[in-house]
């Protein structure tokens, strides 16, 4: 190609990608909610409080999570039919729900193929359920809005709550060892200890005051009104309770969004010296050190946040965008598919590759990734 032609590809990509950014944009917006499997500030933990959320049976009809909740703990599976794993997870839920229905443990299976679901995830999400014989409420999530408030970063993933919805329990993923303590956790805290091998339950809770401040953070988030006040409400929370990592990891996104790279690093540093094996901020700060030209680093910070964290997709789609960058195309490949495969919903696997396929100067292949990246978000497909 000439220098003239090579120009004007280059124009035009420009121009397509302006647009796919501008209508992304656009479109979180509009929903209401942010971009489904914008997850890493949401990230729950034992002692805080998740929120309620309306979701939709396979008939159509809107069901609020509180009116399905037990009158003991409830488990909130978030699953897809394209992952393996949530059909062990389906599977052993409706094994402890049928034991323990009557001790008031409820199960709210929720569906995240889509975000408006179609035809074929209903049918999908349908076989799954007669297959499988499960009689706990099978959901579809409109908007993939409990998905992003939930903070999901894999699939499958299990989130049990009280009955006033404050977490007691999470595991993402469904990994083998996770699996047995899952259980445990379960049977131990419904049957008592004496059936079962007793469950070590979290020796640190964050102080209530840090948890509302926190709160008060992500529903100001929410609104285009109150988000600027959203950092205010964070440090605030960090100063309630230092230990509390999640405040911090949203003032990182804050600063992440805003550009201010140097900031939204200290945040990570400051969660790795409370919590050095933290999967989000390892992960963050690998990438700030891709984009410094410091690969070698940023690659041994993403194998071992991978190797402890296997379930959490970012660590994949950031190290197929750092071996990229060295020209290691077959393994970049392989880390992408691995991102998706993880968290089919998580429309950042395609930017991330649309980053590096711009980054090497591949228009063409920037400019599908980025497309692909703006129907995951439209479509959640």
């Amino acid at each position: 190609m000439n220098r003239v032609g090579s120009d004007l590809q280059a124009d035009i990509f420009g121009v397509v990608r302006r647009y796919l950014t501008l209508l992304i944009m656009a479109l979180c917006c509009w929903s209401g909610s942010p971009a489904p499997a914008d997850a890493s500030l949401l990230v729950l933990q034992v002692g805080v409080e998740g929120p309620d959320f309306v979701l939709n049976t396979l008939e159509g009809k809107n069901k609020k999570s509180s009116e399905l909740q037990g009158e003991g703990l409830t488990a909130l599976v978030f699953w897809s039919t394209s992952v393996k794993k949530s059909e062990a997870l389906l599977t052993k839920m409706q094994q402890l729900y049928s034991r323990f229905r009557s001790s008031g443990f409820s199960v709210i299976a929720v569906n995240v193929d889509e975000q408006k679901a179609g035809p074929r995830t209903l049918q999908a999400v349908g076989k799954t359920r007669d297959r499988l014989k499960l009689d706990f409420p099978m959901l579809l999530d409109p908007g993939l809005a409990a998905f992003s408030d939930y903070g999901v970063i894999a699939l499958p993933t299990t989130v049990i709550v009280d009955k006033q919805r404050v977490v007691k329990y999470e595991l993402s993923g469904y990994p083998l060892v996770g699996a047995d303590a899952l259980e445990e956790f379960v049977v131990s805290s419904i049957a008592g200890p004496s059936s079962q091998k007793q469950v070590a339950h979290p020796a640190y809770l964050p102080d209530k005051t840090a948890v509302r401040f926190y709160g008060m953070g992500i529903r100001s988030l929410k609104s285009k009104v109150l988000a600027s006040q959203a950092e205010n409400w964070f440090r605030k929370a960090v100063d309630a309770d230092p230990n509390f990592m999640l405040p911090r990891l949203g003032l990182g996104k804050l600063y992440k969004d805003r550009g201010d790279m140097v900031r939204a690093e200290a945040e990570y540093r400051a969660v790795l010296a409370k919590e050095p094996k933290h999967p989000v901020a390892t992960c963050e700060v690998a990438l700030v050190l891709v984009e410094r030209g410091r690969n070698t680093d940023a690659l041994a910070m993403l194998e071992d946040a991978r190797n402890s964290h296997e379930a959490y997709s970012p660590c994949y789609y950031y190290m197929g965008y750092a071996l990229g960058r060295e020209r290691r195309l077959p393994e970049a490949e392989a880390m992408f598919r691995e991102a998706e495969a993880l968290n089919p919903s998580d429309y950042r696997t395609y930017v991330y590759q649309g980053k590096l396929f711009e980054y090497l100067k591949d228009t063409k292949k920037a400019a599908d990734s980025y497309a692909r990246a703006l129907d995951r978000i439209v479509h959640g497909k």
